[in-house]
């Protein structure tokens, strides 16, 4: 059913808050998703501290949603970010993809 995330993980750091668990999501889709689909002009502009940040910024969250994938995924950019990022990136995009279509697929089965 999900690819990048385990609901039991959620509702068991969110202590089953349900609103809470919809506001985090919202923001995570909204900010660390979205941030981290245009990372590309930030490579080409060499901007690479600014694309660590963002992957500083959205490792524990992802941790909490149980998408341990995706965290695997930023650690294998941030360790070739001068070498391979773009060879890789197409990748972690179609990941970030699967993430939000799972993300938004709870939101829609977990009504508040």
């Amino acid at each position: 059913m999900y690819k990048q995330i385990k609901p039991d993980m959620i509702y068991h750091y969110f202590d089953e808050d349900i609103e809470l668990i919809h506001e985090i999501i919202e923001l995570v889709l909204e900010l660390n998703v979205q941030d981290l689909k245009t990372l590309l002009p930030l490579y080409e502009t060499g901007q690479l501290s600014a694309i660590k940040k963002k992957f500083h910024r959205s490792k524990p969250i992802f941790s909490l949603l149980g998408a341990n994938l995706v965290n695997k995924k930023i650690n294998a950019l941030e360790k070739e970010i001068t070498n391979n990022f773009s060879d890789i990136y197409p990748d972690f995009l179609k990941t970030l993809d699967e993430l939000e279509q799972d993300l938004h697929f709870f939101l829609k089965s977990t009504p508040h």
